[in-house]
């Protein structure tokens, strides 16, 4: 039986890649810390629905996979149907509860639809999920402070979205 796959790139290009100081570098150079968000933000490229793209080999990865990759083993993702974002930041590296957690494909959507119509919820952003994330990923390589004062003024608009579980 040959390596499963995983966003373009088998269980074996991705555990070379994770075992590679250089190209666990080049991930960790594209995250920063924004004041204020528990996330840590992905500043590289995006897909259209707002994830981080990172390069391995010619192939690309959902960046947030990397990221369970490094935290959690490669084997890991084998079972693992979906990765969900806890937080609704789809540009979130951060793994763990409360933002990148193993999820199914019905949770996740199952989720989304209870949280996209809540008041101030990133999930109903009228600009939508890829112009969103590309807007703030831009902020975030200018200056991590200027996602934090657009995070700020949106929730003085909106106010504080309350978690549901």
């Amino acid at each position: 039986m040959g390596a499963r796959r995983l966003d373009g790139v088998g269980l074996a290009a991705l555990a070379a890649a994770v075992d590679d100081p250089v190209r666990v570098a080049r991930w960790r150079a594209k995250t920063v810390r924004v004041p204020g968000s528990g996330c840590r933000w992905w500043t590289g490229a995006v897909s259209g629905r707002g994830h981080g793209r990172f390069w391995i080999g010619g192939h690309v990865v959902i960046a947030h996979r990397f990221a369970w990759a490094l935290t959690h083993g490669v084997q890991s993702l084998a079972d693992i149907e979906l990765l969900g974002h806890r937080c609704d930041n789809p540009l979130c590296q951060r793994i763990g509860p409360g933002h990148v957690v193993a999820s199914s494909y019905v949770a996740n959507r199952r989720e989304w639809a209870a949280r996209k119509e809540l008041t101030g919820s990133p999930l109903g952003d009228p600009r939508g999920s890829r112009r969103r994330a590309r807007e703030l990923r831009d902020l975030a390589r200018l200056d991590p402070h200027l996602v934090a004062a657009d995070q700020e003024r949106l929730r003085a608009i909106f106010g504080e979205q309350l978690p549901l579980w």
